[in-house]
C-alpha cells in the first residue's frame, strides 16, 4: 500500500469528521433510523418470510391459516442501533493514485469511527466476488484502533467483483438488520441492483459511497494503447480515437445516471468521491452526503 492508513493525521480527521458530523444533526450516510426487527419494538411494520431463527411468537399465524404462509412480523422501534460497512477489495480498487482502496479505508475509518462515538454496534467486512473478510461486532470508541488495523490490512483480491454473491453471504450471517454502507466503485458485471434489493428485502438499509478515479470518468489518452483489465486479465491492443474516448464518456455518463436516478427512487443515501480529493474534501462530502450533486459542489469531476 502507497500510504499507511494508521497515522496522526488520520486521527486528527477523524476527530474533525465526528465534530462535522454533530454539527449536522445526521443525515445522508449518517442519519439514525428506526430499526425494523422481527420482535423487540413496538409497532408493525410489515411481513416478511420467515426464515430460520426467526421466534416463532412472532409468526402471523392468521395469515398462515388463510394462505398457508410463514410470514414473520417486523417490528420497528428504537432498538440499539446496528451499523455495518461493506469495502470492496476487488481487483478494479487497486487503480488510482492514491489508490481506490485507501479511499475507501479512509471512508469506512470516518464512518466507523462516527459509529463507535455514537455507541452504535458496528459491524465491518470486506468483500470481492465474495466476502473475504469481516471483523468482530465493535461498540465503543475504544475499539477505534481495533477498526483501523482490520482497515490497514485490507489488499485488493479476487476477480470479478460480486456484490450480489457476497451480499447473500452478509445476510445469512445471525446479526440484527440496520443501515449497510457499501463503499465500493461499483463496476460489478453482473449489476448493482440484486445486491442492494437483496439488503432492502432482508430489512437492511442500503446506503452508497462510490469511490471512482479521476482518469476512469475522464481518459486522456489517444493514439494506440494496450488496455489490461485487472480484474478479468484480459488484454487487448486497440487504435483509440477521440470519437472513442467521447463514447466512452457517454457510457460512463449513462451509468452513473442509471445508479443515481435507482439510489433517489429508492431513498438510498449516495455519495461519489475521486481519489483526487484531499481527505478533508472526503469527509465533507460525507456529512454532506446523500446525492452526487452535494459531493460535487466541493470538488468531484
Amino acid at each position: 500500500m502507497a500510504k499507511a492508513l494508521l497515522d496522526t493525521e488520520l486521527l486528527k480527521r477523524l476527530r474533525y469528521f465526528s465534530l462535522l458530523a454533530r454539527r449536522a444533526g445526521g443525515r445522508g450516510l449518517l442519519a439514525a433510523s428506526r430499526a425494523k426487527l422481527p420482535g423487540g419494538g413496538t409497532d408493525v411494520a410489515g411481513l416478511r418470510d420467515y426464515a430460520p431463527g426467526d421466534d416463532y411468537r412472532h409468526v402471523d399465524w392468521a395469515w398462515c391459516a388463510r394462505r398457508d404462509e410463514l410470514l414473520t412480523k417486523v417490528y420497528e422501534g428504537h432498538a440499539d442501533p446496528h451499523i455495518y460497512i461493506l469495502v470492496d477489495c476487488s481487483a478494479s480498487m487497486s487503480v488510482g493514485r492514491p489508490s481506490k482502496l485507501y479511499v475507501a479505508q479512509q471512508v469506512a475509518a470516518a464512518i466507523g469511527y462516527a459509529a463507535l462515538v455514537n455507541m452504535d454496534r458496528l459491524g465491518v467486512a470486506a468483500f470481492a466476488d465474495g466476502l473475504v473478510a469481516a471483523l468482530p461486532p465493535l461498540c465503543h470508541h475504544t475499539r477505534l484502533p481495533r477498526l483501523l488495523q482490520f482497515l490497514d490490512s485490507l489488499t485488493t483480491q479476487g476477480r470479478q467483483t460480486d456484490l450480489a454473491r457476497s451480499v447473500e453471504s452478509f445476510v445469512r450471517r445471525r446479526q440484527r438488520p440496520g443501515p449497510v454502507v457499501i463503499v465500493s466503485d461499483m463496476y460489478d458485471i453482473h449489476g448493482f441492483q440484486r445486491g442492494l434489493e437483496m439488503l432492502r428485502y432482508r430489512g437492511y438499509e442500503p446506503r452508497l459511497v462510490q469511490v471512482q478515479d479521476p482518469r476512469e470518468i475522464d481518459p486522456q489518452f489517444v493514439g494506440d494503447v494496450e488496455i489490461f483489465d485487472v480484474e478479468t486479465g484480459a488484454v487487448r491492443q486497440v487504435t483509440v480515437t477521440q470519437r472513442m474516448v467521447a463514447r466512452y464518456r457517454q457510457l460512463v455518463g449513462k451509468f452513473q445516471d442509471s445508479l443515481c436516478t435507482y439510489c433517489a427512487e429508492r431513498g438510498i443515501a449516495y455519495v461519489r468521491v475521486a481519489s483526487n480529493m484531499s481527505a478533508d474534501e472526503i469527509m465533507r462530502a460525507l456529512v454532506v452526503g446523500g446525492s452526487h450533486e452535494s459531493a460535487a459542489g466541493i470538488g468531484l469531476p
